[in-house]
């Protein structure tokens, strides 16, 4: 009796291991899955783009075109991650599937930032370009200079007399930055100017400080 018992265990002792072997397969595949969900999730949400990227995007002539495709990039590669845990949906257990949810709200934050940060840079940039006339290559003043700084400041102020109304307070904050950097190029290109470029840029400071008190702008 004892001889035919082991007998029966040895016959049936592989198959015992082979679904052993299956179920930890498979269990090591659902982890697997939703362990790469979670550094996807995490490593979009520390890759910010940085200005040099933004500034890189605004200076496309398809910026928008140039941002929906890295958009459906992202959209893409989610996609695939998505899938396999779609895959392994039933299996997964309670702890899993909360993270899952979890991971689902932490990457549409994530996008809903990515796009606000793209937004609001291109605002910014083009904001900039249409006050100053200068291409966005740097943040400083380096390409105004003693031949162009009249046609800059007169082109300053001259956008801003027709859009006062539509700035809004963060605009302000850009534009006063804006203008601090601008007359601190002047101050230093100041005496290579004649006298006619000055009396032309005093008449723009003066048409600026007119423009900021009828809008009412304190220290914004």
């Amino acid at each position: 009796m004892l001889k035919t018992k082991n007998i029966l265990w040895a016959l049936c002792l592989p198959f015992f291991l082979a679904a052993c072997n299956g179920n930890s397969e498979a269990d090591a595949e659902r982890d697997r899955a939703v362990a790469d969900y979670r550094t996807f999730v995490t490593e979009f949400e520390q890759d910010s783009l940085s200005e040099v990227e933004l500034r890189a995007l605004h200076q496309s002539n398809e910026d928008d075109s140039r941002w929906e495709t890295e958009k459906a990039n992202l959209q893409e590669m989610y996609d695939e991650k998505r899938e396999v845990i779609e895959t392994n949906l039933e299996e997964l257990d309670e702890n899993q599937r909360a993270e899952v949810e979890e991971l689902d709200q932490r990457y549409n934050n994530a996008m809903q930032q990515r796009e606000q940060q793209y937004a609001d840079a291109s605002r910014r940039y083009t904001l900039r370009q249409e006050l100053l006339g200068l291409e966005i290559k740097d943040d400083d003043m380096s390409d105004v200079t003693a031949e162009n700084i009249a046609g800059v400041f007169d082109r300053f102020v001259s956008t801003m007399a027709g859009n006062t109304a539509q700035y809004e307070a963060r605009d302000w904050n850009l534009i006063e930055g804006w203008w601090s950097s601008l007359n601190s190029r002047y101050r230093s290109l100041e005496n290579q100017l004649p006298a006619a470029v000055k009396n032309d840029i005093q008449q723009a400071q003066n048409r600026y400080r007119e423009m900021r008190e009828e809008a009412n702008i304190g220290n914004v």
